[in-house]
């Protein structure tokens, strides 16, 4: 659940001010000790989560948001008490302005992140509307629900495999990059929130990518609309 190219949760602790602590520290740290107060000098992942002994991470500060793939305003007024217990959690080191800053920080990247995202799904959904997809969804295989709708539409089924080019650029941006944006900040791993893994630059160059794709299309679909072609999808698509 949090390794991996989607759900990147190690490497955004590990890339942060803590889990660099962490790493040089960790081998003389007391191990034995409660998660409480003072006993540590920086939080591991089981001092912020499993301090009443459960594991669920939304019992305080996250909202459920599909792993950071859909926009969620954590600041606003029905989330209140969820953030206050995430500041008071980091006040057991920091100031609680200093915490609600470093929220605020998050807010402002992850809206921002958005922007991008939203931009890259105009470009996705826009040649669909215009049908240069290739493959569109009826030239391909049925999704896992025995469905032909276009992925980004409700209904649809976002997938790696037999579906287009644009389609799965498209889900690489919003699953590799733009929750892991969210997951950056929320970790305070400054590397990963610009340079590194699911970062704000990834983004920009996926971005690029997805225009590339959709330049292409519509420029195959142009020069076939001019020479008279109707273009059928291969038949390979379909497995």
């Amino acid at each position: 659940c949090h390794m991996g190219i989607d759900h990147d949760e190690w490497a955004m602790y590990n890339t942060s001010i803590h889990g660099a602590l962490y790493e040089a520290e960790s081998a003389r740290m007391d191990w034995g000790k409660k998660l409480k107060k003072g006993n540590y000098r920086v939080p591991t992942c089981a001092y912020c989560r499993m301090q009443n002994g459960d594991h669920n991470p939304q019992r305080f500060g996250t909202i459920y948001s599909d792993m950071g793939m859909f926009q969620v305003d954590r600041g606003a007024p029905k989330h209140k008490a969820k953030r206050d217990s995430w500041i008071k959690l980091c006040q057991d080191c920091h100031s609680p302005r200093f915490a609600a800053d470093k929220l605020k920080e998050m807010d402002a990247g992850v809206n921002l992140s958005f922007t991008k995202w939203r931009e890259a799904a105009a470009v996705i959904v826009g040649c669909y509307l215009d049908g240069v997809v290739d493959p569109m969804p009826e030239g391909s295989a049925p999704d896992w629900y025995g469905h032909y709708t276009f992925s980004l539409l409700p209904g649809g089924d976002p997938r790696f495999y037999a579906t287009s080019n644009l389609e799965r650029l498209g889900l690489e941006m919003i699953c590799y990059l733009t929750g892991n944006v969210y997951k950056a900040y929320a970790h305070m791993s400054m590397y990963n929130q610009t340079y590194g893994n699911g970062s704000a630059f990834e983004q920009d160059r996926k971005l690029v990518e997805i225009k590339t794709e959709a330049a292409k299309l519509r420029r195959f679909a142009a020069i076939e609309k001019k020479i008279g072609l109707e273009h059928k999808s291969a038949d390979f698509w379909k497995h």
